[in-house]
């Protein structure tokens, strides 16, 4: 496992990537081509499990909705 630092600088740049809509990165001199925007987010929420471990943080529940369609009696 890579130290935190360096877990944050990929982050970033995994970041970036997505929010630019670019599927390569480059961190530390070293580049890296995904094939895909979903890629890159599976690869990000893996890095962000990474931080939370080294940082002692748990990770983060989704929220969910419950929605009710169905009338009223």
């Amino acid at each position: 496992m890579a130290d935190l630092t360096t877990l944050r600088q990929r982050r970033d740049a995994l970041e970036a990537a997505i929010a630019s809509g670019v599927t390569s990165i480059s961190v530390d001199g070293q580049s890296t081509q995904f094939a895909s925007l979903q890629e890159l987010q599976r690869v990000l929420n893996r890095i962000n499990d990474e931080i939370a471990a080294c940082t002692g943080q748990n990770k983060r529940r989704p929220a969910v909705a419950t929605v009710y369609l169905g009338g009223f009696e």
